[in-house]
C-alpha cells in the first residue's frame, strides 16, 4: 500500500501522487477495493469529445454566419448560447452520478421553455432559430453519447433517443406552418434527425428494439 509521509494517509489503487497534497508517494501499490467507476471514465471520454464538438461549432460559426449573411447578433448569441451550455453539461457530468439521465432530460426542458416563450411573445426568432438550434444541439449530443457509451447509453436512454429524433423533425413542421423566417435551421434539424435514426436503426438495432419492446409491451 502507498503511503504518504507528509499526509500521514494511505492509498489502494495506481495513484502515483497523493491526491491531498501532491506528494510522491512512497511503498508498493496494492489493488483498489472499490470497483473501477467505467461511467466516470467514459464520462471524462464524453467532455472531451463535448468540448471538442463545442470548440469546433464556435470556431465555424463565424465563417457561416459571414457566408449565409446571419446577422452579427444571432451569431454572436448562438456562440454564447452554445458556450453556457457546454459549461452547464460539463458541471452535470462531472458532479451528478446519473448524469447521462439527467443530460438526457435537460434538452427537452430546453425545448419545453422555447416553446412556452414562443406562445408568451410570439417572437419568430425562437422558431427560427433558438428551438432549431436545441433540436439541433440535442442531437449533436446525442450522437457524441451513443459513440462514447454505445449499447449502453441505447439500452437505457431509448425513449428520450426517440424523443430527440421526434423533436429534431419538429422544426420542419413550424416552417411549413409559416412560423420562421429563415428555413435552413428548420431543414438541417430535421435531416440530422433523420440521419441520426438511420444510424441508430443500422448500428444499434437490438437494443433499440429490446427497449421498444419493453415500452410497448405493457
Amino acid at each position: 500500500m502507498r503511503r504518504c509521509s507528509k499526509c500521514g494517509v494511505a492509498f489502494t489503487g495506481d495513484l502515483d501522487r497523493c491526491p491531498l497534497c501532491q506528494a510522491e508517494l512512497e511503498g508498493e501499490a496494492e489493488p483498489s477495493v472499490f470497483p473501477v467507476n467505467a461511467v466516470r471514465k467514459s464520462g471524462a471520454v464524453a467532455l472531451a469529445v463535448l468540448a471538442f464538438v463545442t470548440g469546433a461549432c464556435l470556431i465555424a460559426l463565424p465563417f457561416l454566419g459571414h457566408l449565409l449573411d446571419i446577422p452579427g447578433d444571432i451569431v454572436l448569441a448562438v456562440c454564447v448560447g452554445l458556450a453556457l451550455n457546454y459549461l452547464f453539461v460539463r458541471n452535470i457530468i462531472v458532479h451528478n452520478p446519473d448524469f447521462l439521465r439527467v443530460v438526457a432530460r435537460y434538452f427537452l426542458i430546453l425545448l419545453a421553455v422555447a416553446a412556452a416563450w414562443f406562445l408568451v411573445t410570439g417572437n419568430l426568432i425562437v422558431t427560427t432559430f433558438v428551438i432549431p438550434g436545441i433540436c439541433l444541439t440535442a442531437i449533436v449530443y446525442d450522437v457524441v453519447l451513443v459513440a462514447v457509451f454505445r449499447g449502453t447509453f441505447v439500452s437505457g436512454y431509448a425513449k428520450y433517443l426517440l424523443f430527440d429524433v421526434v423533436l429534431g423533425v419538429a422544426p420542419l413542421a413550424l416552417s411549413i406552418l409559416g412560423l420562421t423566417t429563415w428555413d435552413v435551421p428548420a431543414y438541417a434539424s430535421a435531416l440530422s434527425a433523420c440521419v441520426f435514426l438511420l444510424a441508430l436503426l443500422v448500428f444499434t438495432r437490438r437494443q433499440l428494439l429490446a427497449e421498444m419492446r419493453k415500452l410497448f409491451s405493457a
